[in-house]
């Protein structure tokens, strides 16, 4: 039913999508042929266009007429300044032709246009030496003038002047008139003074034949001038001639073009105007027509809704049942679990005390892991199913983040010790102060995030980056990311991580174990606490998970106490020997004392940047690549941004040197080996650190009833107690670096490797003094200080010759011990 359900509503909204996918078409249809017959329309309008043209035109013909009627005034009157109101009129119909050729279409009328500006420059170019020729011919005239005036001259003695002998003289050019002047001038200078008429007035007469002569000349010379006026008029007539065509050809080829265009304008008027009405009739019947069909689909569908609404609740009542079934499921199944879980574990525990064989005790142990993943199942099920009905509560309690954060990243890493993985912790200063907020699930979140960053990580490095941002009054937003350099989640994937039950790939649950559930339980923690939780990730390169919380800064809490986690951290220890026996020992003895241990066979394994937190270090003094000597020097030295100034304590089986000779150098104690659990404690507090100093964890506390004769526990038991398993691990430890080590310190004898046999024998008492071994101390003793001068080759042999026995008899008798225990595992 449920499939046809949802077959019935896909085509309910495959009908609904068609439908108005139709209807859009359609408008869209109509509404481009309707645009594209408007814009024909508008093309057509070219009336205004045509209309500008010959309004144009029109008024270049009045201009025109306007310039010929100043043309001719100009001319009449030789006036200058009618002439400049001539040329300034042609300068404007100038103006005017250019406007009007940018609404001429046809390059023909263009042309005419430029022939007609050309005909134009003409024709004021010849109106102007037109001008200047009449004026010259006016001074010809004005020259025949003064020759009828010579020939009345009759006897006379006066003086001439220009002005009076020559009419008109003002309006002569300014050339003319200075040649006039200059023969006034000189018929006056040469006027007789003579009382004698007769000689005067042949003189006079000479004066004025040649006067004449000259004005002759001058007049002959103005008869070429009038010649060249006679043909700049013709020439001006025929442009004159030229213009009047010129512009009849322009007015008959607008006329013809408007004709033409309103004609074709009118035409395609007619056809888009049936067009569009045809489209507009169609696009109406269409638009009833769907109006009608979609006003049928949608009563139709309508109770079809109703119908499918009805099913839908149906449908959600039965799944909100079905969903609080699961969950009361989930939650019965989980707690029901619980109680026969902790009987297989309690069982087991049982069992590993008992007399078991080394098959027996391997099933037990792979009982016990089924078990511990079953609980994490249960409790991540249980988690799953409050998120998921909303009961999960949130504390607020006060805590340091960066404690915290530490914390949970030192024990992942103590777990993922054999991956060999690079830890690098960036915590800001900002979160080493105290806030509000839920310690027990921001761990929660860290752990799934950083379990699964040394999970999918083979090489490289685990990273966390830890800062914080200021909000408003006293809040902060917590940022911590895990960057790891694993094996990475593709990108079309990475929707799938955060879904319950789910991993990107479907090998990854069986190459890597887990249940997909982590995630998501991370992501609804971290809304639930009002945050986020993203991831970047490039499949190959790794992946890195960003945290955001918002928290609160307090001061209510001054000290911290139980109830209270993370207020400060837990004792931290940084522990240095090369013996690996007795490493594990204070390793057991610190978890036993609930101290963090740190531990390392040699300081160079130890990096100048390392993310190490550290409240006291622990250093043997004679180790083979770096002294404790030189570990004091490089801690002190600054290079390692770890070491704050804590103090370090010696660790020596040395007798020949004091406590004074460390102290003196720079160490803040010193622990003669081997030492109780009495004797550290007691050490710590000299330097003020307090411990928890609980009771070592008892594991099985099945005494042998053979006591041993070689070796003695008493020291080991201080620091272990009765705990048989690590009693067993130590012990196990101590029989495989002692087979390794006779094998080196035989081949040192042999070779007579003096500095060598002592380094051997110095990393082998410790532990050999913790097992009160005198025979072997005593031999180990004296090769620790051999020198080729107390000890020559032979006594060295021999010497060692017996503790290789004294071992061989030291390692049967632990053995047979481990033998007999029943954890024994071969």
């Amino acid at each position: 039913m449920v499939n046809a359900s949802k077959k019935s509503k896909n085509k309910f909204t495959l009908k609904i999508v068609a439908s108005y996918l139709i209807l859009a078409i359609l408008a869209a249809a109509v509404g481009y042929f309707v645009y594209t017959e408007i814009q024909t329309y508008i093309s057509t309008e070219t009336a205004d266009v045509n209309d500008e043209k010959l309004l144009r035109t029109s008024s270049l013909m009045t201009n025109l007429y306007e310039a010929e009627s100043l043309s001719k005034l100009a001319l009449q009157s030789d006036e200058k300044i009618n002439f400049d109101a001539y040329a300034l009129k042609i300068d404007s119909i100038q103006i005017e032709i250019d406007t009007l050729k940018q609404l001429m279409l046809g390059e023909e009328q263009k042309s005419l246009l430029d022939s007609l500006q050309v005909l134009l420059s003409q024709k004021v170019s010849n109106n102007n030496e037109l001008r200047k020729l009449k004026v010259k011919s006016k001074s010809a005239n004005s020259l025949d003038k003064a020759l009828k005036e010579f020939e009345k001259i009759e006897e006379s003695f006066g003086k001439f002047s220009a002005e009076n002998l020559f009419t008109d003289f003002d309006q002569l050019s300014p050339k003319v008139q200075q040649s006039l002047r200059d023969y006034a001038d000189l018929i006056s200078k040469n006027v007789p003074n003579s009382g004698d008429n007769t000689k005067n007035a042949a003189y006079v007469d000479s004066i004025l034949n040649v006067s004449k002569a000259m004005l002759r000349k001058a007049k002959l010379a103005d008869t070429r001038s009038q010649r060249s006026l006679a043909q700049k008029e013709i020439e001006v007539n025929r442009n004159d001639l030229e213009l009047s065509r010129q512009l009849q050809n322009i007015i008959a080829a607008f006329e013809k073009e408007i004709i033409a265009s309103s004609y074709n304008t009118s035409i395609v008027k007619r056809e888009t105007l049936k067009r569009t009405t045809r489209i507009a009739g169609l696009a109406a019947l269409l638009g009833f027509l769907i109006v009608g069909i979609f006003s049928f689909l949608i009563t139709r569908d309508y109770w079809k809704v109703q119908t499918y609404r009805m099913r839908l609740e149906k449908e959600k009542k039965f799944s909100e049942s079905i969903l609080k079934s699961r969950e009361q499921l989930i939650s019965t199944v989980s707690h029901d679990l619980r109680t026969p879980l902790n009987t297989i574990s309690g069982y087991s525990e049982l069992l590993e005390s008992t007399g078991l064989t080394r098959k027996q005790n391997g099933y037990i142990k792979n009982v016990k892991s089924a078990s511990e993943y079953v609980g994490n199942l249960v409790n991540d099920l249980l988690d799953f199913s409050k998120l998921e009905a909303g009961k999960l509560k949130i504390e607020k309690v006060p805590f340091i983040p960066a404690h915290l954060i530490q914390e949970t990243a030192e024990n992942l890493q103590a777990l993922n010790m054999q991956k060999g993985l690079k830890l690098v912790l960036e915590i800001a200063p900002q979160l080493q102060q105290t806030v509000l907020g839920d310690p027990f699930r921001i761990r929660q979140i860290l752990t799934n995030l950083m379990g699964n960053a040394f999970k999918f990580t083979e090489q490289g490095q685990i990273k966390i980056i830890a800062t914080a941002t200021k909000g408003k009054d006293k809040a902060i937003t917590a940022r911590i990311q895990v960057v790891d350099t694993g094996i990475g989640i593709a990108k079309e994937k990475q929707h799938l991580i955060f879904k319950e039950f789910t991993q990107a790939d479907s090998d990854t649950d069986k190459k890597f174990g887990g249940h997909g559930l982590g995630l998501t339980i991370s992501k609804k923690l971290a809304e639930l606490l009002k945050g986020s939780l993203t991831l970047e990730s490039q499949l190959g390169s790794g992946s890195t998970f960003t945290l955001q919380l918002p928290l609160e800064i307090t001061d209510a809490v001054k000290k911290p106490n139980k109830e209270m986690p993370y207020l400060a951290p837990k004792l931290r220890m940084l522990i240095i020997d090369d013996d690996t026996a007795l490493l594990h020992m204070l390793r057991e003895l610190a978890e036993s004392m609930g101290i963090t241990a740190h531990t390392f066979t040699n300081f160079l394994s130890i990096e100048k940047d390392s993310h190490l937190a550290y409240d006291i270090v622990l250093t043997d003094i004679q180790m083979p690549q770096v002294t404790g000597f030189e570990v004091l020097k490089k801690l002190k030295s600054g290079a390692y941004k770890h070491y704050t100034d804590q103090p370090i304590v010696a660790m020596t089986g040395r007798r020949d040197l004091g406590p004074e000779a460390y102290i003196g150098v720079g160490f803040s104690q010193v622990l003669q080996k081997p030492f109780p659990k009495g004797e550290l404690i007691a050490t710590l507090k000299l330097l003020g650190i307090t411990t928890q100093d609980e009771a070592p964890k008892e594991g099985k506390t099945e005494a042998l009833d053979r006591e041993p004769k070689l070796y003695n526990l008493d020291i080991i038991h201080s620091f272990l107690g009765r705990n048989e398993d690590a009693i067993q691990d130590v012990l196990g430890t101590f029989l495989s670096d002692t087979e390794t080590n006779m094998k080196l310190l035989e081949e040192t004898v042999g070779t007579q490797d003096y500095p060598q046999v002592n380094q051997v024998a110095h990393r082998m008492l410790p532990m050999f003094r913790q097992l009160k071994a005198e025979s072997c101390v005593v031999a180990l003793e004296h090769m620790e200080v051999a020198t080729p001068e107390a000890m020559d080759h032979k006594t060295l042999s021999d010497s060692f010759a017996n503790l290789k026995s004294d071992v061989a008899d030291l390692t049967s008798e632990l053995k047979e011990r481990l033998t007999t225990s029943p954890d024994y595992n071969d």
